[in-house]
């Protein structure tokens, strides 16, 4: 994690020295997630992401940039009058969102991308018991987005992933996909699936 740290401040003081050819800056949000392969439905999972961003133009309209963050995501399935267990899962990422976007105007974006993640801690629980299950500590997700920029420097971020390979196998089939894993033809392992919204603030 320090050496996560490090590389964000190296980052930020490049850009600081590089700005005629890369712009970058910080961003700040929350996620909502499920996770697909579960018996659960539902982005009741909230988390929080953070982290820094770096990006140059290819062209006229289009942009590449590349992100260092912290993400948490997961599945929660609080306890109710109608249901007397709960669940709860959080998976704490360090991801790597790489993508290209396609810009209009001056008015923002739209992206598209792979986000590579790492797994760090595994934490939850089902029925008031502790719960920490085998998941792969690799991730590699889809990105699909939109940005709005409200002034030059500050813009909001809204985005959709996917899981392309399971982050936990399961032998059984049958539990619950949703329609995105369902045009991949996915019956069996557990799928990140998750939204992102976050303030993006350009430094130089």
């Amino acid at each position: 994690m320090k050496r996560i740290l490090f590389l964000m401040v190296l980052i930020i003081t490049v850009l600081r020295g590089e700005a005629q050819i890369f712009h970058g800056g910080v961003l700040l949000g929350i996620t909502a997630s499920q996770v697909d392969g579960d018996s659960y439905a539902g982005y009741d999972k909230l988390g929080l992401q953070g982290g820094v961003f770096i990006k140059t133009s290819l062209a006229k309209s289009l942009d590449a940039r590349l992100e260092i963050r912290y993400a948490s995501r997961g599945a929660r399935n609080p306890a109710s009058d109608d249901n007397t267990g709960s669940y709860f899962l959080a998976l704490h990422y360090i991801d790597l969102p790489v993508s290209a976007a396609i810009k209009i105007k001056e008015y923002g974006s739209f992206e598209i991308g792979l986000i590579p993640g790492y797994l760090f801690t595994v934490n939850g629980e089902k029925d008031n018991g502790i719960l920490v299950d085998s998941f792969h500590s690799f991730d590699l997700g889809t990105l699909f987005g939109i940005q709005v920029n409200f002034t030059e420097k500050i813009a909001l971020n809204v985005r959709y992933s996917y899981s392309i390979f399971s982050i936990r196998d399961r032998e059984e089939a049958g539990y619950y996909y949703s329609w995105f894993g369902k045009i991949f033809g996915h019956s069996r392992g557990d799928f990140n699936n998750y939204l992102t919204m976050a303030l993006c603030y350009q430094i130089r």
